[in-house]
């Protein structure tokens, strides 16, 4: 079924007010996590990883990469919960 207009995702330039604030807070907080370059990223490629207590307090902790859906579940919970240090890794 196509989309229309008004099913649009809402631009940043379409928002105002308090929910424009959250949206910037919320983008600051990943933006300044995030590595500078690709080239930084030096984490396994295969195998089972085995996140920190740190992230993972509760739930799955291991994840093995060659799980689509794990892997997908680690990438989640690593940019949600991961400390800058812990991105790269």
């Amino acid at each position: 079924m196509p989309s229309s207009p008004q099913d649009a995702a809402p631009t940043p330039s379409s928002i105002s007010g308090p929910v424009a604030e959250d949206l910037a807070l919320y983008r600051e907080k990943f933006r300044r996590r995030l590595p500078e370059s690709l080239d930084e990223l030096h984490g396994p490629s295969q195998g089972v990883v085995k996140l920190p207590l740190h992230m993972v307090w509760s739930g799955m902790s291991s994840y093995d990469l060659g799980k689509p859906r794990q892997r997908m579940g680690l990438y989640r919970t690593v940019l949600h919960e991961g400390l800058r240090d812990d991105l790269p890794r």
